[in-house]
């Protein structure tokens, strides 16, 4: 089931694009705040914060990398934020699809603002 909803919300934001300004890039309201690995579900998960410095309410779609300390890509997660508003911060969190056995880092790979 959370395959679904993730493979959803990353198809809905690649086909929706997203709101380019380079005064603001939609990367820069991004950041990771926590980087863990769950003890019973071995998921790796990223928390985040997304603060919306964009002069619209917009929707967010984060995809989230986590690696394993050699550097090698071990697993993939997503994150959707609804109705963020303009100037306003919400937290979320983005949990990896890929069990591992290791402590990992975190590292936001795509951020898509939609306004809306």
């Amino acid at each position: 089931m959370v395959v679904v909803v993730v493979v959803v919300v990353v198809l809905v934001i690649a086909l929706a694009g997203s709101i380019d300004n380079p005064e603001n890039p939609p990367s820069a309201d991004v950041r990771v705040t926590s980087c863990t690995v769950d003890a019973a579900t071995r998921l790796p998960a990223a928390g985040l914060e997304i603060h919306n410095h964009s002069s619209k309410t917009s929707t967010y779609g984060v995809t989230v990398e986590f690696r394993a300390p050699d550097g090698t890509r071990v697993s993939e997660g997503a994150a959707l934020s609804l109705t963020v508003a303009s100037g306003r911060k919400v937290t979320t969190t983005a949990v990896g699809k890929d069990q591992v056995a290791q402590k990992v880092t975190c590292k936001v790979t795509k951020v898509n603002r939609i306004a809306g």
